[in-house]
Parts: C-alpha cells; sequence; structure tokens
C-alpha cells in the first residue's frame, strides 16, 4: 500500500489571503495549477481556493482586482498527514467532495494531494 508522500506535489504554492482575485488568477495560469493553501499573517493555513472558486466569482461581473481572495475560499481545509494510506486518502477526497487535500506534518504544509495524483498513479500503473 502507497502512501502519500509517495505521489504528493512537494512544490506547494500557497496564496496570501488578501491577495486580490485578479492577481490569483494570472498565478494560476501561471503556475499552471488549479488551487491552492491559503495562509495569513503568519503563514498559517486558513483556507482553500480553487479554479472553481474563481469561475463562481466571476459569473458575478465583480472587479477581480478589488475582491480578495479570502471572500472566495473554502475555511474548511481538508488534510491528510504524509503516510496516509492512499486509498484512505482517495476515500476522504469522495467523502469530502474535493479534489485536492493539504498535506501536513507537525502545523506545517509539506505537499498537495490532487486528483491529478491519482490520474498519474493510474497511468503508472497501467504502464507496468
Amino acid at each position: 500500500m502507497n502512501a502519500v508522500h509517495e505521489i504528493m506535489t512537494k512544490t506547494v504554492r500557497t496564496v496570501h489571503y488578501d491577495t486580490a482575485i485578479g492577481h490569483l488568477e494570472d498565478l494560476f495560469a501561471d503556475q499552471g495549477i488549479s488551487g491552492a493553501p491559503l495562509v495569513d499573517d503568519k503563514g498559517d493555513l486558513v483556507g482553500f481556493v480553487t479554479k472553481s472558486d474563481i469561475s463562481r466569482f466571476d459569473s458575478t461581473g465583480d472587479d477581480a482586482f478589488f475582491v480578495k481572495v479570502h471572500s472566495i475560499a473554502n475555511p474548511k481545509v481538508i488534510t491528510v498527514a504524509p503516510d496516509t494510506p492512499i486509498e484512505e486518502a482517495a476515500q476522504k477526497m469522495l467523502d469530502e467532495s474535493v479534489h485536492h487535500l493539504v498535506v501536513m506534518e507537525d502545523e506545517s504544509i509539506v505537499g498537495i494531494l490532487s486528483a491529478f495524483d491519482f490520474v498519474r498513479l493510474a497511468i503508472k500503473h497501467a504502464e507496468t
């Protein structure tokens, strides 16, 4: 049984909760990411924001450079430990209806587990 740390993305791009949504859209496009943990001034995890959150915001017609990310982010962040079995993490994603889990160790963000990580794992197993 594989553990989360074996398939997670270890390079994590966090977003400050006071970032303008317009800057977040640019960041997601530049980095090729679809979600990011939200942190406060102390670096504490305070939410998670995704492209879906941005899409819902964009439909409001409000100016993305005047509205802050914390207003659209989900304050409920689903986390797992690096040694969590991947089957357990996958079930958690299904149970919570999320596409990302934040991987935490000793109150620090050490990775992101996304649905794409499971797709990559499935392809790897199909090739062997």
